[in-house]
């Protein structure tokens, strides 16, 4: 109490602070909307309960203090028109730095691995990444979506040419890597596999007009993929090695999007170790459909349709897109509000299992009735409330009818969304707490998306989401004020560290 004292030097009694925060919920939900917990499904006209008679905390509640402390100086910072700027530029130098006083020194590696490496990275070493995984499952979320840091992004109108590296030494470098992932991701869990994010080999920085130097799948691997080729028996190999393990250890591989220079390429392949791992109504590996692309309802409607003819499971994670920055701007929707509408009608079409006006058949699919409709897992990546709140109302009125759902989970970023993801948990618990009462709700399976690697790899990482969402202020602000508001609830009821879990 000493120490809440030096902030609130005086703290209000218990029935006033009630009153004020009794009075400030209420204002929320009538200016904002019921959050994911509030909205369970009615079965028979039973009346809903309120947050305060189901006894239902905050979302935010399940975040530890230094945690919550944290986030909110993050997303003040990121926030802020003023900061976000030089901030950015800071972090990039620090990332590109080849300077000795940057590269080791251990009181900056110190300061930057306890602030923005903690909010969003899971570890430089595997203990590190195992204990942030039993973390966040004890918390509530089902699992990780773990992911390598290392990446290569090519300028726009870089050419990609092979002939100067060993192909099979590179795929195997990266093929180690990928493995430490899929071990590290632990069952029910899931990896990220992505053909261009460097092994733990060295990692070279710059591209050469000759050859791009990295060292993730290759130079040659890439060059298929800029080709659509199909791809070579030493990568096929590697690959197919890769989906064994991931199968022996329960964790599903989910295949990141990538620049759309190499994305045709990606699709392909991804279609292939589908058509082999995806059987018996499944899905081990997923695809990745960006919804900004203009493209992207024609090609999952043909993804659709190949899945359908011939008869396995197509996964996919739906994701808004990620490289805004580096691919042509005509691919791209004319404004966020046509991507947010492709989004939400992509959702709906696969969740329903019907064709919409977003995502129509194919030439080769039939629009018939639901039970033609291809098998589908989704894997909804946002960090949009309202898509996610759209998917959630669609799940319980399939409850409440008795309509079959496809398996489908959620995902969102480690150290963004805290809010979403949060509300997801919180919603599980409510179904759990409501299953002898008249209340139909869902237990959403909900997931982080987790990246490891040295913090100097992180941050790399670090600047191209930055770069990616520094148009996003207004969602920074609304993270900024729940989390804002979740810290004055604990100061003001003097349980700071009494989180719930």
């Amino acid at each position: 109490m000493k120490s809440i004292a030096r902030i609130c030097p005086v703290i209000p009694s218990a029935s006033f602070r009630s009153s004020i925060l009794s009075r400030y919920f209420h204002q929320n939900l009538r200016a904002k909307g019921a959050s994911l917990a509030d909205a369970p499904t009615l079965r028979n006209n039973a009346t809903l309960p309120s947050r305060r008679e189901v006894n239902t905390p905050p979302a935010l509640s399940l975040l530890a203090f230094p945690a919550l402390l944290r986030s909110y100086l993050i997303s003040a910072a990121s926030s802020s028109s003023f900061l976000i700027a030089p901030s950015l530029r800071l972090l990039s130098w620090l990332a590109h730095s080849t300077t000795p006083w940057v590269q080791h020194n251990p009181v900056l590696h110190l300061i930057l691995k306890k602030t923005f490496y903690k909010q969003f990275c899971g570890g430089e070493i595997p203990s590190e990444v195992q204990k942030t995984t039993a973390d966040l499952k004890n918390i509530g979320f089902k699992g990780v979506i773990l992911a390598y840091a290392k990446e290569i992004v090519l300028e726009k109108g870089t050419a990609v040419e092979a002939g100067k590296h060993d192909e099979t030494k590179d795929v195997e470098f990266w093929k180690k890597g990928v493995l430490e992932t899929v071990r590290l991701s632990g069952r029910d869990g899931c990896a990220a596999l992505k053909y261009s994010r460097p092994s733990l080999r060295h990692f070279y920085s710059s591209l050469t007009q000759s050859c791009c130097r990295f060292s993730g799948a290759g130079c040659s691997v890439m060059q298929q993929l800029t080709e659509a080729s199909a791809p070579s028996p030493i990568i096929s190999q590697a690959t197919t090695q890769i989906c064994e393990y991931a199968k022996h250890q329960g964790v599903k591989l989910l295949i990141d999007a990538e620049q759309h220079v190499v994305q045709h390429g990606i699709d392909q392949w991804t279609l292939q170790f589908q058509r082999k791992y995806n059987r018996r109504g499944c899905a081990l590996v997923y695809g990745t459909y960006q919804a900004y692309l203009r493209s992207t309802p024609a090609t999952l409607a043909k993804h659709l349709a190949i899945a359908q003819r011939e008869g396995f499971t197509l996964g996919v994670k739906l994701v808004r897109g990620a490289y805004m920055a580096s691919d042509p701007r005509h691919l791209f929707w004319a404004t966020k509000e046509e991507t947010d509408e492709a989004f939400d009608g992509i959702t709906e079409s696969l969740m329903r299992k019907r064709w919409n006006d977003i995502l129509r058949p194919a030439e080769e699919a039939t629009s018939g009735p639901p039970h033609n409709f291809p098998t589908v897992d989704l894997v909804l990546a946002s960090h949009n409330p309202d898509s996610i709140r759209k998917a959630m109302r669609i799940r319980q009125e399939q409850h409440r009818t008795g309509e079959s759902g496809i398996r489908l989970a959620y995902a969102q970023l480690m150290g963004m969304a805290d809010e979403v993801g949060c509300e997801l948990i919180m919603s599980g618990r409510m179904a759990r707490g409501n299953e002898e009462k008249s209340i139909i709700t869902e237990k959403p399976q909900a997931y982080k998306y987790v990246v490891w690697g040295t913090v100097q790899e992180c941050l790399k990482y670090l600047v191209r989401r930055a770069e990616e969402n520094r148009d996003a202020l207004a969602r920074a602000r609304q993270d900024r004020n729940a989390l804002g508001r979740e810290l004055c609830r604990r100061l003001l009821g003097g349980n700071i560290f009494n989180f719930k879990r």
